[in-house]
Order: structure tokens, then sequence, then C-alpha cells
């Protein structure tokens, strides 16, 4: 299967990476076709696949470097997931090497045909925390593609481009993809970002989930 996706050379490197990190079966299956195949995923740097494991039990994605990839390896990725899983943000890791990420399986909807005022509120209080840590996603604001709601939970996923101590910050981020460039949010926005405070982030969040109640009804 890997031959097909990463070419025999890479596909062969990253399968002895799969064995010795405990892969003991790659599962076709997902929402993505690829190749005549369905996989769990596929970008510009990886294709994610279904595993299972030979400790923990259950299904996994297995995140696959692409040989074409942009990036060098995916420890960068994983080193971040295993961070933000510290305060309770993404999918939930489980070992990661240069060419492979193992983690939580998520299966959901998109954060467009999901969104309402209190998965809204949720996904902002996670990029608080995102923002309180010093971590930037850098990729919130285009348009909810790294996000999955599951069972009403927003799960941010995709944290290869990452940075720390950046000044970016992920509330800002999400806002535009959440209800555009609101001119009424403004002022609150700009105080975000200059005081970043507990207090100017809850007026933000009220003025997000008010604008969102007003355009249903």
């Amino acid at each position: 299967m890997l031959e097909i996706y990463l070419g025999k050379e890479h596909g062969e490197a990253v399968m002895e990476e799969l064995k010795i990190l405990g892969v003991t079966e790659l599962i076709e299956g997902g929402p993505t076709m690829l190749f005549g195949r369905r996989v769990l995923g596929k970008g510009q740097n990886a294709v994610v696949i279904r595993c299972r494991h030979e400790v923990v039990e259950g299904e996994w994605a297995c995140k696959l470097r692409r040989r074409d990839a942009s990036r060098p390896s995916l420890f960068w990725e994983g080193y971040i997931l295993r961070l933000v899983n510290g305060i309770g943000i993404g999918p939930r890791l489980l070992t990661f090497s240069r060419n492979v990420v193992i983690m939580e399986e998520v299966l959901g909807e998109s954060l467009n045909k999901s969104l309402n005022p209190d998965v809204a509120r949720r996904l902002l209080e996670q990029a608080r925390r995102l923002d309180v840590m010093g971590i930037s996603h850098n990729e919130l604001g285009r348009g909810g593609r790294h996000v999955v709601v599951r069972n009403g939970e927003p799960i941010i996923l995709d944290f290869e481009s990452a940075t720390i101590n950046g000044s970016r910050s992920n509330v800002l981020q999400l806002i535009n993809a959440l209800v555009g460039g609101a001119p009424e949010l403004r002022g609150a926005a700009r105080r975000y970002k200059v005081e970043r405070s507990d207090e100017a982030f809850r007026e933000l969040v009220e003025g997000v989930v008010r604008l969102m109640e007003r355009r249903v009804r």
C-alpha cells in the first residue's frame, strides 16, 4: 500500500519506522480518495492512513510524510502536538518519528457545517489557551479547514505550521474564519491584540456570540 502513496524507496523507509513504532496494520478507509483507495486525509506534506498498534487497542491515524514534502521531517509537528495535548488541545498523540505521527483518529463534521455560538465559544477558548501557552497554529484563519467538530466539541488539527513565541494570535486568526472582518468587533479585537488579557478575551468572545446569534435570527 505505501508504495502507491509514497513511492518504493521512501515507502520502505516509512514502513520500517512504522514497525519500530509498533504499527501492526494499515487499514484502507476514510473520506478521501487517493490513487483509487480510501484514506483519512491527504495534504501537501503528508498522507493520513488508518492503522492499528501492537499495544494500544483501537484504530489510530498514521500521518506519513510524503517523499516530495517541503518539510524535512514530522518531528516538529509531533513535538508541538505533545505540548498542546498537555492543555487538552488536538488529537491525542501516541508517538512519532521522522516520517510518522501516530495519533487519535478524529472523524466529525467540518466547522462550516457545525458552526454555532456554542462551538465558536469552545473553539475560541482553545485558541485562548494556545495564546497563553505562546503557541501559534498559524493556519486557523483559513476558513476552518483545520478544525473538525465531533459531538459538538471542536478539535484543532494539523500543527505542522505552528510556531512557538510567535506574534500571531490564534484568537484573532479564528475571528476571521468565524465571522469575517465584522466592523463591530474591531475595537474588541484591537484591545485583545494589545492586552491579551482575560477581560479583553471575554469581551471579544461575547461580541462574536452576539453577532452570530443575530445572524441566525
